[in-house]
């Protein structure tokens, strides 16, 4: 068991760290009402346009997991965190830290860095069915070369490990989730290196050369795979699984 300084003190994250939380939403159920409580007006409507309860639910869940974390590695409220959006509407917090969040229908991945622009992608290890088709119409050829070369049996998990990884980048990279998929390259090949190879010259100005990235593939909830990505050398990850002590923080507590 953890004492409360040993809480606050895995919510303080060094410089040049991504610290990463997952969590399985289907454990969280019972929080529902509570991490409701700690929404804004405006995501309470987001939340109410969905058209399932499962639906809702998760963003629920999902927004408020994310209050929750961020106001403990903040020092503040959660329900008082206001987050402004760029151009691209990706959320930020006025004075940090920074941090992006990844889902996978339950499945949620949050990281966090006191500052620098950071991307997180998870998704869940399945079969697919157009993995081939999707890769040849929008992956980099090189990417579509290597996956093709892949045993049978290990395409899927090579698609999805591009897939992360690219997603992982482009939310890092900050300049929306338009990029054009076949004008970057990852490394595929499950147990290999994890990289970004290539970078079009048409993007460079705007993100930079290969070897200005960092990326990273963590394994922790089942059946998962998840990627990170950050500008930068000198990077480390660390990751941890969403526990409740998150939730006795007093600065979590809904509105009177």
């Amino acid at each position: 068991m953890h004492d409360d300084g040993d809480r606050d003190e895995d919510y303080r994250v060094p410089d040049r760290t991504i610290r990463v939380w997952f969590a399985d939403l289907r454990s969280l159920g019972g929080r529902l009402d509570a991490l409701r409580a700690l929404l804004s007006d405006d995501e309470r409507d987001r939340a109410g346009r969905f058209a399932m309860e499962k639906l809702t639910n998760r963003f629920i869940l999902r927004r408020g997991l994310l209050r929750a974390l961020l106001g403990r590695c903040a020092g503040r409220a959660p329900e008082d965190l206001r987050f402004d959006y760029g151009s691209h509407g990706k959320p930020s917090l006025a004075g940090g830290p920074s941090f992006n969040l990844a889902d996978s229908e339950d499945f949620v991945a949050i990281g966090v860095t006191p500052s620098g622009g950071i991307g997180v992608d998870i998704e869940r290890l399945r079969m697919i069915e157009s993995a081939n088709d999707i890769a040849e119409r929008f992956f980099h050829a090189g990417e579509h070369a290597t996956l093709a070369a892949l045993p049978p049996d290990r395409r899927d998990e090579g698609f999805l490990l591009a897939w992360t990884r690219k997603e992982a980048f482009i939310k890092a990279a900050g300049v929306g989730l338009s990029m054009p998929l076949d004008q970057f390259a990852v490394t595929v090949t499950p147990g290999g290196p994890v990289a970004v190879l290539s970078i079009d010259a048409a993007l460079r100005a705007e993100v930079g050369a290969p070897e200005e990235w960092t990326l990273f593939d963590r394994r922790i909830l089942p059946g998962t795979v998840a990627a990170v990505a950050a500008r930068g050398s000198g990077w480390t990850v660390e990751t941890r699984m969403v526990e409740d002590s998150l939730f006795d923080a007093p600065a979590v507590s809904a509105r009177s």
